[in-house]
């Protein structure tokens, strides 16, 4: 009788064990704060005037694309004083001001790329620490699950009272069950994530109101003219791919509260997928270096 109660005390503290748990760590806290925000807050540079000024002459110097993104730095009415100008100091002057814009623009994409590159990074490593916790509890169930069978088969040879064999062989076979299946279907554990800043909803819902991206590098983002078919903006086209391959062209509202929205309990593979997204915002970001490599091309070559 002792050793059926024996058994069944290792039963419950197998399965309590075994349970799906949220983890708090030292580690999983600093991975948990929001290192990557920047300390300062992103203003826009231009006016709603300097971005919507047109100039024919500028206009047939550059191409339709590079036109488009200089209208959007403010660029259109410095580059139309730099070809239109007599005067070498107003040339200079505009010149440099060309030059300011654009060394700030580019210094915003790399910010940008910095920060998702750190979240990127952060989430990568917090789903590392789910998957070594993952990977313990399964490998302590495998030895659990051979102690236990090793117990058993023990306990049948050295006991003789045939009723009490029976009440160990079922023990240990619901125990051994028991295991199996937690093998078979981990729960796995959890980190909870608070989302309070995330550049990820601003591509989601499409709005930019908390500048958590720079203005220029979201009106850009938002043009449909800089995506490669001209149909979707860059913001549209990586919110369908993210509908497509990660929610399987649909998304429950826990789902979207849970990956833009204000965040939750995540297993591992919703971390993964997290530092996915990350990963390929950033990449999105950094393809805009290359229409600004166009537009300080073609704009060197004004004369």
């Amino acid at each position: 009788m002792k050793w059926i109660k024996l058994m069944t005390a290792l039963i419950g503290c197998t399965f309590l064990a075994s349970c799906s748990s949220v983890i708090k760590s030292s580690r999983v806290t600093v991975l948990q704060e929001n290192y990557c925000a920047p300390t300062i807050v992103y203003t826009d540079d231009t006016t709603e005037e300097q971005r919507a000024f047109e100039d024919l002459g500028v206009k047939q110097k550059l191409s339709p694309h590079d036109y488009r993104l200089a209208s959007h730095l403010g660029l259109v009415s410095q580059l139309a004083k730099f070809i239109n100008s007599a005067d070498p100091i107003e040339r200079l002057e505009a010149k440099q001001q060309i030059i300011i814009r654009v060394q700030l623009f580019q210094t915003e994409i790399d910010a940008l790329a910095a920060e998702l590159d750190c979240n990127g990074e952060r989430y990568d490593q917090l789903a590392r620490v789910l998957d070594a916790k993952n990977g313990t509890t399964n490998t302590q169930l495998t030895v659990a699950s051979i102690a236990i069978g090793a117990a058993v088969t023990l306990s049948t040879a050295l006991i003789t009272n045939d009723n009490t064999n029976k009440g160990l062989n079922i023990a240990g076979g619901v125990v051994g069950t028991g295991l199996g299946f937690l093998l078979l279907n981990p729960k796995g554990k959890k980190v909870e994530l608070k989302t309070n800043r995330s550049l990820l909803s601003n591509i989601w819902f499409e709005q930019n109101d908390n500048l958590a991206f720079p203005p220029a590098v979201w009106r850009v983002m938002n043009d449909k003219s800089f995506s490669n078919e001209g149909k979707l903006s860059l913001i549209q086209t990586l919110k369908n791919r993210w509908l497509f391959f990660a929610f399987n062209e649909e998304i429950s509202k826990k789902d979207e509260e849970l990956y833009f929205g204000k965040g939750g309990f995540f297993k591992s593979e919703g971390i993964h997928l997290m530092s996915d997204m990350n990963n390929e915002l950033q990449a999105t970001v950094k393809t805009i270096q290359q229409d600004l490599r166009s537009l300080i091309y073609n704009v060197s070559l004004l004369k």
